[in-house]
């Protein structure tokens, strides 16, 4: 093919921010078409990258146009049956985080994709984070032994969102066409909750991203506080294999202030500290630490990587750096923080 043509499914912030700017400067693709049921949204996009096909639903695009891959960036409750339609077409499927809210449509949504040959990404920026690919590598070689605890704090900059209003963030994200819209993350319909959903998803998905460990045991509270949704949670976790971690997160970091994302490793034989906001990591083993070059801020979070990936996959040329199974993994987790935070008790994630 001469060059890659993806649909993009939703036309909120996310994608005018970090989708559509990532299609239009690959050199081999081009945006095929925009679908969105807001008016005002699609319009804007359409004009900000210059898309002349354009549809209020995916199923009027996808009647009207054959692409050759979908990005979906819709709200939560959406992703399930828009992606559904996408691999039904056996289309490559690049789909926003979470991955669903419910388990069971996640693992159905895996199964569509094997049985159509289409492959699954879900759209978690870290998982292409240099420093992070190549802790990965080290710890599968078993460069600390056995890992036997892990610790994540996940703290960012959303209460506001949860509030329902995207204003106060304007000038600390810069909104390039569409902003986020009012309900989006605000209302249990559509988010599906609200730090777990939103921000936990990828703190998850990348702690066993890392590790390769499956966790067997999650308990958790949550607080909503003043909001519609959660904003801060706290989960213990023991996994298959005996590892024991913690993983903590909050929305009420203020504007102007750094966000923290880091997780620390520890093995029989050393650890690891992986600080992806600030750009550094650092490997320990026996008497020895390793610095890995400070990452520049343009590479921390690196928001075009996975629209890329699902183009250059398409062409051949790598294989699915954000796969499905992940993205279930990390559904599965938030559902069980949530059922173990509602009823206070013990739950396995493959119980949900």
């Amino acid at each position: 093919m001469s060059k890659v043509k993806v649909a993009v499914i939703g036309c909120g912030w996310w994608t005018t921010f970090a989708h559509l700017p990532a299609i239009t400067e690959h050199p081999d693709a081009e945006i095929a078409a925009l679908a969105d049921p807001d008016e005002r949204r699609l319009a804007a996009a359409a004009e900000a990258f210059e898309v002349d096909a354009s549809f209020a639903t995916a199923e009027e695009m996808l009647d009207a146009v054959k692409p050759d891959a979908a990005v979906i960036a819709v709200p939560h409750a959406l992703h399930h049956p828009i992606a559904r339609l996408t691999l039904g077409h056996g289309l490559p499927t690049l789909l926003e985080k979470p991955m669903v809210i419910e388990p069971r449509h996640g693992r159905e949504l895996l199964d569509l994709a094997a049985e159509r040959g289409a492959e699954l990404l879900i759209d978690y920026p870290w998982h292409y984070n240099r420093h992070a690919l190549t802790i990965r590598k080290e710890l599968a070689d078993g460069v600390i032994g056995p890992i036997e605890h892990v610790s994540c704090l996940y703290a960012s900059t959303v209460r506001e969102l949860y509030r329902g209003d995207p204003e106060p963030y304007r000038d600390l994200w810069g909104y390039p066409v569409n902003a986020p819209g009012t309900t989006t993350y605000s209302d249990p319909a559509l988010s599906g909750g609200g730090q777990g959903q939103t921000q936990i998803t990828h703190a998850a998905a990348l702690m066993l991203w890392l590790t390769g460990l499956r966790p067997h045991k999650v308990s958790a509270f949550s607080s909503n506080f003043e909001l519609p949704v959660d904003l801060a949670d706290g989960v213990a976790i023991r996994f298959h294999g005996g590892a024991v971690g913690v993983l903590s997160s909050t929305g009420a970091v203020l504007p102007g202030h750094d966000e923290i994302a880091r997780f620390e490793i520890f093995g029989r034989d050393g650890h690891v500290l992986l600080d992806v906001n600030r750009g550094t990591a650092s490997i320990h083993v026996a008497g020895m630490t390793k610095n890995l070059l400070e990452l520049p801020r343009d590479q921390r979070n690196p928001e075009h990587a996975p629209a890329r990936n699902l183009i250059d996959l398409v062409l051949g040329r790598a294989g699915n750096g954000s796969p499905g199974e992940i993205g279930l993994g990390a559904v599965e987790f938030v559902a069980a923080m949530y059922r173990s935070a509602r009823d206070g008790r013990v739950v396995d994630p493959a119980d949900v």
